[in-house]
């Protein structure tokens, strides 16, 4: 099916990039009620997520090299297997320690889907190429930030912080069946199939000497660090505003919606930066998004200062800086994996991905420390990101590297 249905293929790619995603949002609304359940701080419950994230980047590392060892399927299927599994037991977990090792696993098992899912597109597609399916996926996948924590809102308010975890079981379940019925280990062919590729490939021991070459390669590093950036901005705001909602009176139902405008954002930025994708280059695309990055975060600071009882004093400059990851995401990691050699494209996407879930689970264990549920200081912590990465994309990007193709 998958060699004759193109639409098909970006549905199910779709669906394997979006189930981490999901899986890390849904169930922020239910993080005061998983507070008083567990009898933890707010810290402590954010510490779920910080394992969440280094589950993940030790996923991508190990599913990128064994996806170009072995083929794409076979790494899926386990993948999300171990995925649906450990998510059914987070619904069960009776104390913070068993909550944060069943997250783990379900960490590692979710990260499969967006390591193998950029490596298909980057098989199938050229540079020019990959951004223009990766403009069209990553809306979709975008929409999880908001879909996610407004399911998984209703679900705790009406049955309880154990819900969401259930939703993203089924989920997994689903994508596992999609992955065994319709994906198949052939040898790769990038022009006519979809398909994974088994033969010609490098030993492992190669790939792994292949990530070395890679972290060396400073455009690859360039833009991968954008995409750290982004991802590392946004997860601090998910993980903290949640509790700044709550101490500003809103309960688990209402701070739900809050997140419905930055997906919105997100998806306009992805479908802006498709459609400037045919005429601009792909510098002038990451000028645009840097543009809206550094003044969301400018933005952000200000306004939180002077409104900050209001929960819109974070939300529409955040959306700003959503905008603005709209044109980063898609455009840096098309850019970032078609920097490197083509057999080595599984093993850049699972390094990207481990970078950015690295450095956002180090953001993590920090924000909430430095703001303590209050606007301001996590407003301030965002923009000390957002500076780091401009002055990245200043010193790797514009002065250091030169995009070799447009985007048209």
């Amino acid at each position: 099916m998958l060699n004759t249905n193109h639409y098909f293929f970006l549905v199910i790619v779709t669906l394997m990039m979006s189930v981490s995603l999901l899986a890390t949002d849904i169930y922020l609304p239910a993080l005061p009620e998983m507070t008083e359940y567990f009898n933890c701080s707010q810290t402590d419950i954010q510490r779920s997520f910080t394992v969440f994230l280094i589950g993940l980047a030790g996923c991508q590392l190990i599913s990128g090299m064994l996806s170009d060892k072995f083929g794409r399927k076979r790494v899926v299927v386990i993948g999300f297997t171990v995925f649906t599994i450990s998510s059914v037991l987070c619904a069960h977990s009776s104390n913070l320690a068993e909550l944060n090792t069943c997250r783990l696993l379900q960490a590692i098992g979710g990260g499969v889907g967006s390591v193998v899912g950029r490596a298909l597109v980057v098989d199938r597609f050229n540079r020019d190429g990959s951004v223009k399916i990766f403009s069209t996926i990553f809306p979709v996948i975008g929409l999880s930030a908001a879909v996610g924590p407004l399911i998984g809102g209703y679900l705790t308010y009406y049955w309880g912080w154990r819900s969401p975890f259930i939703f993203i079981a089924s989920f997994g379940f689903l994508v596992l069946l999609m992955a065994i019925s319709c994906l198949k280990d052939v040898k790769k062919n990038p022009v006519i199939t979809l398909e994974t590729e088994t033969m010609d490939l490098l030993p492992i021991n190669e790939s792994k000497l292949g990530y070395l070459a890679i972290i060396r390669n400073l455009e690859f590093l360039g833009y991968a660090l954008i995409i750290c950036a982004g991802f590392c901005v946004f997860r601090c705001y998910t993980v903290e505003s949640p509790f700044v909602f709550n101490s500003q009176g809103y309960g688990a139902e209402e701070i739900g919606h809050f997140y419905i405008v930055l997906s919105l954002s997100y998806l306009s930025g992805n479908l802006i930066a498709r459609k400037l994708a045919n005429s601009l280059k792909v510098s002038q695309l990451l000028a645009i998004g840097f543009s809206f990055f550094v003044s969301g975060g400018f933005c952000m600071v200000c306004a939180s200062y002077l409104f900050s009882s209001s929960p819109y004093s974070v939300i529409i400059p955040m959306s700003l800086v959503t905008l603005g990851n709209g044109f980063l995401f898609p455009v840096g990691s098309a850019s970032a994996l078609t920097s490197v050699p083509s057999h080595l494209t599984g093993s850049a996407s699972g390094l990207m991905g481990a970078m950015q879930f690295v450095f956002a689970a180090l953001c993590i264990n920090w924000v909430g420390e430095f703001s303590q549920g209050q606007a301001l200081p996590m407003s301030i912590f965002i923009a000390g990101i957002i500076l780091l990465g401009y002055c990245n994309y200043l010193f790797f990007v514009v002065y250091k590297t030169k995009p070799r193709v447009t985007a048209t």
